[in-house]
């Protein structure tokens, strides 16, 4: 099973923007969270576990509600700004099994394993490893993770997929 599933859920990116200005206002660094250091290896020997150019908001609104109960997931929103012309090195999500992003600006791939896929929605195997690297853009994305269901498990559950 690929990684990587695209999905074709009917959004408002106008409505999601808005969203995204909102939460931008309690946006924060990127940080890993102190329990985790000790025990996520992709970040182990690295010791700065703040990102600055990458912010992340924990946001929902009834919109983002319905979004979600229409794709048939419960997972945790987050508006992710990925700041343009940097690298977020290769890495392994702790505390989230997979996700449903969705990219509001910004063009670039996700590299999952060494393959580049190109997506503006889709549901996504955060427990292989995978990086992003920004153009000259910022990268927003509406993550919805969800922690604790497995990438197979969503995937057999979920509405709005592409067929392959």
């Amino acid at each position: 099973m690929e990684p990587l599933i695209h999905l074709n859920y009917p959004i408002n990116k106008d409505i999601l923007l808005l969203e995204s200005d909102k939460a931008r206002e309690t946006a924060k660094p990127w940080e890993l969270a102190e329990d985790k250091k000790k025990n996520e290896k992709s970040w182990q020997g690295i010791h700065n576990y703040t990102i600055n150019e990458w912010l992340v908001s924990h946001y929902t609104s009834d919109y983002i509600d319905n979004i979600m109960k229409e794709l048939n997931i419960k997972g945790k929103p987050r508006f992710y700004y990925l700041q343009p012309n940097y690298q977020l090195r290769p890495h392994k999500d702790y505390g989230t099994q997979c996700a449903v992003n969705i990219i509001l600006s910004g063009s670039t791939p996700i590299n999952i394993e060494g393959k580049d896929y190109y997506y503006s929605q889709a549901l996504i195997n955060l427990q292989k490893e995978h990086s992003i690297k920004t153009d000259n853009t910022e990268r927003i994305i509406l993550k919805f993770s969800i922690p604790d269901k497995s990438f197979e498990e969503i995937a057999k559950e979920i509405k709005y997929v592409v067929s392959s």
